[in-house]
């Protein structure tokens, strides 16, 4: 398995999770969509911490030096990464203020974030990974490959048992 294999499989987990949050801010009833929006957001949110670690060991900790071509696409990724970061700021502050009823600006939100997370992953996907892959030698990747896969399992098990405390919670389970 590649480097890229993982790094596939994560934002192929990250994108189920903004068509998730997608259908629920489509739902007619505030109140039930409030409550789904609030859910795949605290999910979402632990999912991109998961995914941003593994991006850090793969492009922060290469020992080879980049390409002009692939420091532009890091830099265009990373300012991508601070709106993200913004959107997650706002979103906390918009769920610690929101009422059970108060789903429009949660909505409103959540369309902005899986835009944003699209045009993230797309970009990462043409741009960044290409150029990655030109300037990394064999054994940087062949490493990177072990580690991405490791980090990747850890991200699903994380994902799949934080669903499982929001779920708990919501139903008064916990």
């Amino acid at each position: 398995m590649s480097v890229f294999d993982s790094l596939s499989k994560e934002h192929a987990l990250l994108l189920k999770l903004v068509a998730r949050l997608d259908r629920a801010a489509d739902e007619r009833d505030e109140r039930t969509a409030a409550r789904e929006m609030r859910n795949i957001l605290l999910v979402l949110f632990k999912a991109l911490e998961a995914h941003q670690r593994l991006e850090h060991l793969v492009y922060d900790e290469s020992p080879d030096l980049p390409s002009p071509a692939a420091y532009r696409a890091m830099a265009q990724v990373e300012q991508q990464h601070k709106d993200l970061t913004g959107l997650r700021e706002e979103a906390v502050s918009i769920l610690n203020t929101m009422t059970p009823e108060g789903g429009s600006a949660i909505r409103e939100l959540s369309l902005r974030l899986g835009g944003l997370m699209r045009r993230l992953i797309d970009q990462e996907e043409r741009t960044l990974w290409p150029s990655f892959n030109a300037y990394a030698g064999r054994s940087t990747l062949h490493r990177l490959s072990r580690q991405a896969h490791e980090q990747y399992r850890a991200m699903e098990r994380e994902v799949s048992r934080y669903w499982t405390e929001v779920e708990a919670y919501g139903t008064g389970d916990r």
